[in-house]
């Protein structure tokens, strides 16, 4: 193809970055330069490339892709950018492009505002032009990297898209609202996750109750990240999605973020954070469940529950544990009777357990008759059952709580204290009556002091708080069991909000007979 019959491509790119660091020159105003461009200079045959939202770090862009396709084709005689920055910030990649890609493929480069014509000979300075790009792309990073870790510690939402069951606050952004449809759906999910079902007959639910997914809400609400898959399948809940909503934090309204971070700052894979690196912050919206339900059904999504070919019901599946190795007992069915035998021993023998076993009529009535003594306790009476569960659980807990109230309020004075010497000390410096060098140490050792003293007041407020927790659990488990007054048998209901685990001892011997000792935790109050 003869050069003159060849396209000037006119590529455009403009990043997040870019937009938040002051480059007003949107895609709109860069097309509007490159045609002007054009035209005074009669490029004929022009057409756009244009990538708006993509890092000028990575090549892997769409529209440039294509500029490189149709370069290797033959079709593109000129490319014109507004500048070298558009083209790309990656010092290596833009040179390659630069002094080989565009000169093999016989293509003219220019860069306007940066006086750059390939037909004018070599730019000594287009190198240095590249890194500077590079280190502007890595300052802008680390910029960023720290401007969205202060939102986060300040509780505000900082992605992209609202969580499914929320919308962003049309008043300001970094702020959730409950979604008038799609909250209630959550709502629904965690009840039935604390009841017990699964993750796969939630979403079976959702499914045939033709509820869209998340990704399909934001496609119809939002315009964007389409998908023709999901628009094929509006309905096709998985239990994947199911199972992340009942684990996100969001949903009791606290702000959960940093969970992922990218590679570099070329490089913008993300990866995980463990757990520790995470940032919550608590009470920054509504929630849609409450505390309780919550943990009901994060305990649930705990259990492993396999289909039994049988369809056997058991009631306590995931509840029952060995005394020894902590595992839980599996449930067998013989002709004669139903039991729980170790999981461990079953699979590896004796040398890693022993044989706890128990027979699951046993368990069935242990559980019974110990949720029918306590109600008759409650039915006797109330607050003398409430008092004598306190002074069990929560022994000492009035003593403690002021305790850590006055450490707090030690801890809160001297942080005040400390920040008003550091301001004295600033002054004194200005004013030259302490010396750079006495102010650089002492400031040094009191904000070292605050540190600690900041960490210190974390832990006292959890301390606080999981003191305070104890005798809100006690009234909880009371009003719980209280709705068991005349209960005749076990349902899933009744193990699911009251019972936590049943540990199973190895049998014993004892005048003859054999023993068989269990221990009931209860959920809120434990072994009771």
């Amino acid at each position: 193809m003869k050069q003159q019959n060849k396209m000037t491509a006119l590529y455009c790119r403009l990043s997040r970055d870019d937009e938040l660091y002051g480059d007003s020159s949107s895609i709109t105003t860069q097309k509007a330069m490159l045609a002007q461009y054009a035209k005074q200079n009669n490029f004929q045959n022009t057409g756009y490339y244009a990538d708006d939202g993509y890092s000028g770090t990575s090549f892997n862009r769409p529209d440039f892709q294509r500029l490189v396709g149709d370069v290797e084709k033959g079709l593109v005689g000129t490319v014109i950018v507004k500048d070298l920055s558009r083209l790309g910030r990656e010092y290596l990649q833009t040179g390659i492009y630069l002094e080989n890609f565009f000169p093999d493929n016989g293509v003219r480069f220019i860069a306007i505002d940066d006086n750059v014509d390939s037909a004018k000979g070599t730019n000594e300075f287009v190198p240095f032009r590249n890194i500077i790009n590079e280190w502007y792309a890595r300052d802008i990073s680390k910029k960023n990297k720290s401007a969205y870790r202060t939102k986060a510690l300040k509780g505000e939402f900082i992605g992209s898209y609202a969580p499914y069951g929320y919308k962003k606050n049309p008043e300001d952004r970094h702020k959730l609202i409950i979604h008038e449809e799609t909250g209630p759906i959550v709502k629904t999910m965690f009840e039935m996750a604390a009841a017990g079902k699964s993750t796969y007959l939630i979403a079976k639910f959702l499914k045939g109750e033709r509820i869209k997914i998340p990704r399909m809400k934001v496609i119809e609400e939002q315009n964007t990240w389409h998908s023709e898959s999901v628009m094929r399948y509006p309905y096709d809940w998985q239990p994947i999605t199911v199972r992340n909503i009942l684990l996100n934090r969001v949903y009791i309204g606290h702000m959960v973020s940093q969970k992922s971070c990218s590679k570099s700052y070329k490089n913008r894979k993300l990866i995980a954070r463990p757990k520790e690196e995470w940032v919550e912050v608590k009470n920054t919206h509504e929630p849609i469940v409450d505390e309780e339900t919550f943990n009901l059904a994060q305990k649930e999504l705990s259990i492993k529950r396999r289909a039994r070919g049988d369809k056997m019901e058991n009631l306590f599946v995931g509840r029952v544990k060995c005394a020894d190795c902590g595992k839980s007992l599996n449930l067998s069915r013989a002709k004669s009777h139903t039991s729980f035998a170790c999981a461990t021993y079953v699979r590896h023998g004796k040398e890693a357990c022993t044989m706890h076993h128990i027979n699951y009529r046993d368990v069935y009535e242990a559980v019974l008759n110990s949720i029918r003594i306590k109600s008759e306790q409650i039915r006797s009476d109330t607050q003398f059952f409430f008092d004598g569960m306190r002074d069990v659980f929560c022994k000492n807990a009035d003593i403690e709580k002021t305790q850590k109230e006055k450490s707090i309020a030690r801890t809160e004075r001297r942080i005040g204290e400390i920040n008003a010497i550091i301001k004295k000390l600033y002054e004194d410096n200005c004013i030259g009556k302490i010396s750079d060098e006495r102010f650089m140490i002492l400031g040094g050792e009191y904000e070292a002091e605050q540190k600690g003293l900041r960490e210190q007041l974390i832990a006292d407020k959890k301390e606080y708080a999981a003191i305070a927790e104890k005798s809100d659990n006690i009234s909880k488990f009371v009003s719980i069991i209280e709705k068991y007054k005349d209960l005749q048998n076990l349902d899933e209901t009744v193990v699911i909000e009251l019972l936590d685990k049943v540990v199973v001892y190895e049998h014993e011997k004892a005048n003859g007979k054999t023993i068989q000792k269990i221990d009931i935790y209860y959920n809120f109050i434990g072994i009771a």
